[in-house]
């Protein structure tokens, strides 16, 4: 299976922005259809959020919706897309930040309750702030 990289959602995701390259919707399309796979890691789809959020200055809302349309696509693979919707899930729903979040949402999974941190914000998550 091949790794897909943050410029290929970017170019995507960006569509209204920028025409799109030759063969990036029907690559998408078969994306969703699950004709083809990829894998995705976590990195390059938080990098996605962070340029749209920074760069693009796309609104957090829309973003959420965006990305987790992609995660619905059969042919998108990676290594726990529950944790990475439920990080979305969670930024939807809180002031925190995404990387709080995907903190939160693995801790969630596993089952975890602290954390080492001075993050007041992240107690908001239901996770239990422990300081050094």
């Amino acid at each position: 299976m091949r790794n897909i990289d943050t410029n290929v959602f970017l170019r995507f995701l960006i569509t209204d922005k920028e025409a799109p390259p030759k063969g990036l919707l029907d690559f998408f399309s078969k994306l969703q259809k699950g004709e083809i796979e990829v894998f995705c890691l976590d990195l390059v789809f938080f990098q996605a959020i962070f340029v749209l959020k920074s760069f693009y200055q796309v609104e957090r809302g829309e973003i959420i919706n965006r990305m987790l349309e992609l995660l619905s696509f059969d042919g998108l693979f990676m290594k726990d897309k529950r944790v990475v919707e439920r990080t979305l899930e969670m930024w939807r729903d809180s002031s925190g930040d995404i990387v709080d979040c995907y903190i939160a949402a693995n801790m969630e999974k596993s089952g975890e309750k602290e954390i080492v941190s001075y993050d007041k914000k992240i107690e908001r998550l239901g996770v239990k702030k422990i300081k050094p």
